[in-house]
Order: structure tokens, then C-alpha cells, then sequence
């Protein structure tokens, strides 16, 4: 169907017009011959009606006009009593009449359509044109922002090397990794018509920075035991946060004055729900640890992330501290 159209609004050169006609009139000609003894009288244009049809779609109305009458003399001429003469009767002259409504009707909606064809192949390449220029300013917007949000997050890592006091350094190092983390989202949406995240390919590239640019660095080792789990876009950010605030605080508070603590993220997607785990192998959860009643803004931010993704945060102690994040793949908060 997109290549009748083509074909339709196509703009053609006379010599195209003339070849496509004279050869539309030689075959409907031979064709109206060769059929002529087989047919009823009555039928001196059944030929040419088809000739005028396809010529005015593919080769314009001119070329149709042409066509329609040059045919219309032709059958005067052989087709029409007496054959061999232009003679003319009230019968010759209704049938002429018949013919001529016909053509006209033919080639009056087939120019209507062609112009509405033309209107719409204008109205399309100009949909496209806003297309292209709103997909140019989305890219430029979001680079922006990352780039933004990069700025900001060196900016705070800065300001980290004149603090003195511990507490205050933990919260500049964790709104750095959520900085970091909003920037890597950013740019993972650079690309409007991709609308998927596989978070563990990009846990994989942003929990190392996050690891490194912690105090603790040194003694965490983190591991990774991650399947593909392919989030939308409007779940990608608060997964992403929830991981980095949940890893952030595995390293703030598991880990030992000596020896190396290990760190491991597991994520499985499990049909219509993933998993993810985050493991450590410290000393465990204080016995009277309540999630909803700690004071920790990060993990604040992951219940209430948590809660936006429809899904379920536990924490367990076994073999240290278990972080169990459930939910929904593909489900967002109505």
C-alpha cells in the first residue's frame, strides 16, 4: 500500500506521461481488437476504461485525459455502427455521452486523491521534520541534565575534602551516589525509542563507582551474581536508587576494621517479577532493627521507593545482612 501511494503522488516527466500513455493506448487497442469477435454489441469501451484508470493513477490526469480521448475517438471510429467512420446518430451520441461521464467521473476522483495523497505525503514529511527536531532537543535536554547532574556530584565530592566531621562526609558520599545514579539513568535514556533498562548491566557499571568513592572502599569486595532483569523507564530510577542506597548502607555499616567484607548482588527475574538480593557477610542486623522506624535517610528512600514499585523490602540476618527486594516487572504505581 506505501508503494501505490508513492506511486500515485510520484512526480512524473512528459516523456515518462507519453510512454506510459502511448502504451496504454496501443495494448487497450490491440486488446479491444483481439477481444472484438468474442464480444456482444454493446461493449466498444470495455478496454479502455481499465487504460484511462491506470494511466491517470500512475502517469496523472494529463496523461489520462490524453488517453481517455484518444480511446474514446478509437471506438468512435472502429467500435461504434457503422466501424470505419465517424459517423454519428442519437444512439452514437448518448453512447459518446455514457463514455464521457464515465472517464470524468474516473479521472475527477482519481485527481481528488492524488491531491489528497500529495497533502497528506506534505503533512507527513513535515510530522517528521517536528519528529526529528523534538528527538534532537531530547537528546540535547538530556545530556544536559547528565551532564548537570555530573557537575553537581563532582562539585559535592569537592566540598568531601574539606569536611572534617565522619557523619557529614557519609551523607555528602551518599547524595554524590544518588547524584551518580540519576546521571547514569540519564543517559541510559539518551535514546527516546528505547524505552528498557537491564539493570544488571548497569549495576555492573555504576555500583564499582559507588563502592570506590566510599571511605570503606578498601576493605569491601563486591561480587556480582546478576541476570538480565529489563525494567521500563519509568521503573529504572527508583530500582536503581533503591540498589545504590541498600548497597551504600552494606558498606557503611558491614564493614570490618580488618579483613576484607564481602559484598554480593544477586538479581533474578522470576516470569512476571524480579528479584534482588544484596548480601554481606558482617556482623548482622542490630536485634531490634525496625526498617520503618530507622532514622537513615537512605533508607527511607528505598521504602518509599520500594512502596512506589509496588513491591516488598525485607531485611534478614543470615551469614550477615540480607536485603530482599520483590516486585513487579513492567508494573507502575496507578
Amino acid at each position: 500500500m506505501k508503494q501505490l501511494r508513492l506511486w500515485a503522488v510520484a512526480e512524473r516527466s512528459p516523456a515518462y506521461q507519453i510512454a506510459f500513455a502511448s502504451l496504454a493506448i496501443v495494448t487497450s487497442v490491440a486488446l479491444r481488437h483481439y477481444l472484438d469477435p468474442a464480444l456482444p454489441p454493446g461493449f466498444p469501451f470495455v478496454t479502455f476504461f481499465p487504460a484511462v484508470i491506470l494511466t491517470g493513477y500512475f502517469a496523472g490526469t494529463k496523461a489520462g485525459i490524453a488517453v481517455a480521448s484518444i480511446c474514446g475517438l478509437v471506438s468512435w471510429f472502429w467500435f461504434l455502427a457503422p466501424a470505419g467512420s465517424f459517423a454519428t446518430s442519437p444512439q452514437i451520441i448518448l453512447t459518446l455521452v455514457f463514455y464521457l461521464f464515465i472517464i470524468s467521473t474516473e479521472l475527477l476522483l482519481l485527481h481528488t486523491m492524488r491531491q489528497a495523497l500529495i497533502t497528506l505525503e506534505h503533512e507527513k514529511n513535515r510530522s517528521d521534520t517536528l519528529a526529528q527536531a523534538n528527538k534532537t532537543m531530547f537528546h540535547e535536554l538530556q545530556h544536559r541534565v547528565s551532564n548537570n547532574l555530573q557537575v553537581v556530584a563532582s562539585l559535592l565530592k569537592m566540598q568531601r575534602r574539606n569536611v572534617v566531621d565522619e557523619s557529614a562526609r557519609a551523607a555528602l558520599d551518599a547524595a554524590t551516589a544518588r547524584l551518580q545514579v540519576v546521571a547514569s539513568i540519564q543517559r541510559q535514556l539518551h535514546n527516546p525509542k528505547r524505552q528498557t533498562t537491564d539493570m544488571g548491566q548497569l549495576m555492573r557499571e555504576l555500583l564499582p563507582e559507588v563502592v570506590n568513592s566510599s571511605s570503606q572502599s578498601d576493605r569491601i569486595m563486591l561480587d556480582f551474581d546478576v541476570e538480565p532483569v529489563v525494567v521500563t523507564g519509568d521503573q529504572a530510577t527508583p530500582l536503581a536508587l533503591i540498589i545504590v542506597e541498600l548497597v551504600s548502607n552494606a558498606v557503611e555499616h558491614a564493614a570490618r576494621d580488618t579483613g576484607k567484607t564481602h559484598l554480593l548482588l544477586t538479581m533474578r527475574s522470576r516470569g512476571d517479577e524480579a528479584i534482588i538480593i544484596v548480601q554481606d557477610d558482617g556482623d548482622g542486623l542490630p536485634h531490634d532493627f525496625v526498617p520503618e522506624k530507622s532514622r537513615s535517610l537512605g533508607l527511607r528512600v528505598a521504602l518509599q521507593f520500594t512502596e512506589q514499585l509496588e513491591g516488598q523490602l525485607v531485611f534478614e540476618t543470615i551469614n550477615g545482612t540480607r536485603a530482599t527486594l520483590t516486585f513487579p516487572l513492567g508494573s507502575e504505581k496507578r
